[in-house]
């Protein structure tokens, strides 16, 4: 049995996405022989090698020094998901705020730490909860937040909605008990991705 650095058993990707295609009749030498490679290659570079770069060890923050004037900052980032109710792809849509308290993080390790969450299969609601308690664990923010929408294939492939979905919320912190403070994050999440962050 082949194992990977990810911890993904490819093997067994490949069986599933065999007997798949078995059950829908399939009997191509495309279907049978070279997709479920193909297929369990996709699974592992979308949602295992994300997962993977994220790294708590290695997360460098860095020190306020003196008096801070630095309010909210904010980030947008992007992620491929998984529903865990039908395993089917999801493309997710994240603006992320934090107030800084004692230190600042690099805005690419709240991508890697929003995919870390992101790339499984996982459920909106979930992601968004373990991504705030991480960040509020490791970076010890005075608030965090994040607002998660996206495009859900299991409910466009059933004739739904194609546009992101209502976004799910989660605050924590200032960003919770500070109207004027969300209201201030929110107005960053709703800006349109089109026309920039």
């Amino acid at each position: 049995m082949e194992h990977h650095l990810t911890g993904v058993d490819r093997a067994k990707l490949e069986k599933a996405q065999q007997m798949i295609g078995e059950a829908f009749g399939e009997d191509s030498e495309e279907v049978i022989l070279r997709s479920p490679d193909r297929f369990a290659r996709w699974q592992e570079k979308a949602l295992s090698e994300p997962r993977d770069a994220y790294k708590r060890d290695e997360l460098r923050l860095f020190p306020v020094k003196g008096e801070s004037c630095v309010g909210l900052v904010t980030i947008k980032a992007t992620a491929f998901s998984a529903c865990e109710h039908h395993y089917a792809p999801a493309w997710l849509k994240a603006t992320i705020g934090y107030v800084p308290d004692r230190s600042f993080i690099g805005y690419s390790k709240i991508v890697k730490m929003f995919r870390h969450f992101a790339c499984r299969y996982t459920m909106d609601e979930r992601l968004c909860n373990e991504f705030v308690a991480e960040f509020v664990e490791m970076v010890e923010p005075l608030g965090v937040g994040v607002v998660l929408r996206g495009k859900h294939f299991c409910v466009i492939s059933r004739g739904g909605p194609e546009s992101d979905f209502p976004s799910v919320t989660a605050l924590w912190g200032h960003l919770k008990s500070d109207a004027q403070l969300r209201d201030e994050f929110h107005r960053h999440a709703f800006t349109s991705w089109e026309n920039g962050v």
